[in-house]
């Protein structure tokens, strides 16, 4: 284990690392006759840190493979049936333990069990970000060869992580310079940070301070029971039962993620949309689209998360605060609202990549609908009714 500045160096290093000896094996192999594989697999729904670590040193490098996503099902899970395929071709397999936006959670044994009878000298790299101290892991009794981590998922400062190396996995350091970490990864070391983060791993070892995994599956079960209240069109886009305990991506019908990011911020809800977006249009979450979902739920999920140190009275508030959300949404515009109380204003209302604006006023029970998105008729003249 070598500490690093965060997953990204971490996926780098491994990138590097498993690509320096496949070139050296492919030209081991052309002296002797012996093959190697051609394939740089990634699951489809990868942070796109890895998709891009390996094209980037695989250009670099000059090995010329040839870059295949893995398809995932419409659970968000990888298509072991296709690995299996692509396996005897494969030369470094990358998958994550849970995914970043969905939270679902990959078959890291079926994979391994895959890769064991199809690809056996593939090397393979799992991004554990997401899985730490939410899932059990157990690396030295796996046949994985690399696992980058993040300190700051779970509460350590941002610019400190770790990477896993196998016994016996090939390693190439990315930084060359001072010989810190035993010549492993050289430059000064963020000591508060290993520090801080040392202190997390010893907490999460003790198991006091962190809730059980258990017990986040029933709060997170609490907030979709919350949201399913508040928003009777919600659609969740990952089965529960296959996800991480602390996450939620679900999308509501006839309402643009922006829309329920702006309403969950006035109440004081911090949610994320489920893909980075221009300020013009939404753009659809490739993890959703490759999970074959259609355009409204790729293009305006949103994802609610919360982490393993929450207690009861944190999630008892967030519901609530969930239910005043759809109550908002129900009221009539003109009408104080729930949320802020507010008597006039303008409220932004948007679809398909269209923008419009509604000026009200309670107390002259006026309002005036400006440029509205023609796909909100039904919505809009339901807030003014």
């Amino acid at each position: 284990v070598l500490f690093t500045s965060g997953a990204t160096e971490g996926i780098q290093t491994a990138v590097l690392s498993a690509l320096c000896a496949i070139r050296e094996r492919r030209l081991m192999g052309k002296m002797h006759g012996d093959t190697c594989g051609d394939l740089l697999l990634y699951g489809a729904t990868e942070h796109k840190a890895v998709s891009e670590s390996l094209a980037h040193w695989n250009r670099l490098l000059g090995t010329g493979l040839t870059l295949q996503a893995l398809p995932v099902d419409a659970d968000g899970r990888h298509r072991l049936d296709i690995l299996a395929e692509l396996a005897p071709r494969a030369a470094l397999v990358c998958t994550m333990a849970a995914n970043n936006e969905t939270g679902v959670i990959s078959d890291l044994d079926g994979i391994a069990r895959t890769l064991r009878e199809h690809g056996p000298r593939a090397y393979w790299m799992v991004d554990c970000v997401q899985a730490l101290g939410k899932l059990p892991l157990g690396l030295a009794a796996t046949r994985i060869d690399y696992a980058p981590f993040s300190g700051h998922k779970l509460y350590a400062p941002k610019g400190i992580g770790m990477l896993y190396v196998r016994d016996g996995a090939p390693y190439t350091p990315l930084m060359i310079g001072g010989g810190q970490e035993a010549g492993q990864r050289s430059g000064t070391e963020n000591m508060a940070g290993i520090a801080a983060l040392g202190a997390v791993l010893a907490e999460l070892e003790q198991g006091t301070a962190f809730r059980s995994h258990a017990d986040m599956a029933a709060m997170r079960d609490r907030l979709a029971a919350a949201l399913t209240e508040a928003f009777p069109g919600i659609v969740f886009n990952a089965p529960l039962a296959q996800a991480l305990p602390t996450t939620l991506n679900f999308a509501v019908a006839g309402l643009a993620s922006k829309d329920l990011l702006d309403l969950f911020d006035a109440a004081g809800l911090r949610v994320s949309a489920g893909s980075a977006g221009s300020a013009a249009k939404a753009a659809p979450s490739y993890v959703l689209a490759a999970m074959g979902l259609p355009l409204w739920r790729s293009s305006g999920a949103v994802r609610l998360s919360f982490g393993p140190t929450a207690g009861d009275d944190f999630i008892d508030e967030a519901c609530a605060r969930i239910r005043r959300c759809g109550q908002a949404l129900r009221a009539p515009l003109l009408a104080p609202s729930p949320l802020s109380g507010a008597a006039h204003g303008l409220l932004q209302v948007s679809a398909e990549g269209r923008h419009g604006w509604i000026a009200f006023d309670l107390d002259a029970g006026v309002a005036v609908a400006v440029d509205p998105p023609l796909a909100l008729a039904p919505r809009i003249a339901a807030l003014v009714g």
